[in-house]
């Protein structure tokens, strides 16, 4: 089952973040397709989508607008792609759209558009602007912070706020976690997701207390008691722990239902492989020639879509299994091959994390 399509419209970026998984990764793919998807790939995915939503009207997607920074997307693209995801998303009522953007740039006649589609505006931002300025940097090595908080206040005046979905932020144990929580406080929606690290895995171990960082940060959270601050790793492992089906890559561990399509049109699999290996997430089919049905027979994209096949029989016997499934799938690769049938190397920082989040429940 997809539930999500990826577009990757650049191969480009207005920032240099040092972490980056598209520019700054073992994965080169992006010296090897074009800078800019063309109009006509990007409209042959929404055919996709569309056939695949009539071959199963029991389902939804979700499409999100990626990049590089997408938003740099040529303008004699984005329109007409808009309009017709837009009539995409208004026939058939399950379609979701979304577009992933580092905001350093504000266009706000693109931000309207994306709005007047039904879309809604998701912003990478990685804390206070100390921390962020380390890693969201320029082309030149400046700092992106001051530039990117003053577009979010304009999301504000120019009527947008409502289609702010939130503020993506990789997790970073230097920033206190009391810090963190202040600086969510500041957004002009307190609405944040903040990403396990995918550059760990069995060949690249981690060195950093990250379980200790999400246990304090949950615990303050908590204590807070503040509904408006939505914090959706905290909010799922929370649901799931209470039984819910529901909920974000960082929990859970039995599926990862993606698809993307690069600026080429090749199918490839979760941007989570890159930091594996070049290459890693291509696939043997492209959007021109194949629907979404036969990208979802890849023999990586079929394994993500259970990923519980493969888990360790250490996992299951773990209280955490249900919440856990094994850890975050970026972080149980490593070694030959793309194999999943190994437990996060950040094993020991999800346990810690997960306890802390029982302790609350009771």
């Amino acid at each position: 089952m997809i539930a999500s399509v990826i577009l990757k419209l650049t191969e480009t970026c207005n920032l240099d973040c040092t972490y980056c998984y598209m520019f700054n990764s073992e994965d080169k793919t992006y010296t090897r397709v074009p800078k800019f998807m063309p109009l006509e790939t990007g409209l042959k995915a929404l055919d996709r989508i569309a056939d695949y939503l009539g071959e199963h009207p029991e389902r939804r997607i979700r499409l999100v607008l990626h990049g590089g920074e997408p938003s740099l997307w040529p303008e004699a693209s984005m329109t007409p792609f808009l309009a017709a995801a837009g009539a995409l998303r208004r026939e058939t009522k399950r379609l979701g759209i979304g577009l992933q953007t580092n905001l350093y740039d504000y266009d706000a006649a693109l931000l309207k558009r994306i709005a007047a589609a039904g879309g809604s505006i998701g912003v990478s931002l990685d804390g206070p602007a100390a921390y962020n300025d380390r890693r969201r940097v320029t082309k030149g090595g400046g700092g992106s912070y001051a530039r990117v908080a003053e577009n979010l206040k304009r999301l504000e005046s120019d009527g947008l706020l409502p289609f702010f979905g939130g503020v993506l932020s990789v997790a970073d144990p230097d920033i206190p976690p009391a810090d963190y929580l202040a600086w969510i406080k500041t957004l002009p929606k307190k609405r944040v997701s903040v990403l396990w690290p995918i550059h760990y895995n069995y060949d690249a171990p981690p060195n950093r207390d990250y379980g200790a960082w999400y246990a304090e940060l949950f615990r303050l959270w908590a204590e807070a008691d503040d509904p408006s601050i939505d914090i959706r790793i905290f909010r799922d492992a929370i649901k799931r722990m209470l039984g819910s089906s529901h909920h974000g890559d960082g929990v859970g561990g039995e599926r990862l239902n993606s698809v993307i399509v690069n600026s080429d049109g090749q199918y490839e699999r979760h941007d989570y492989l890159r930091y594996f290996a070049d290459g890693a997430v291509r696939t043997d089919f492209n959007v021109r020639e194949h629907g979404l049905e036969t990208a979802a027979q890849d023999p990586v994209i079929r394994r993500c879509a259970d990923l519980r096949e493969t888990l360790p029989p250490e996992c299951v016997a773990c209280g955490h299994y249900e919440v856990c499934g094994g850890g975050f799938v970026a972080n149980r690769l490593g070694g030959e091959g793309v194999d999943f049938s190994r437990k996060s190397v950040m094993c020991g920082d999800h346990q810690r994390f997960f306890d802390t989040v029982r302790s609350y429940l009771g």
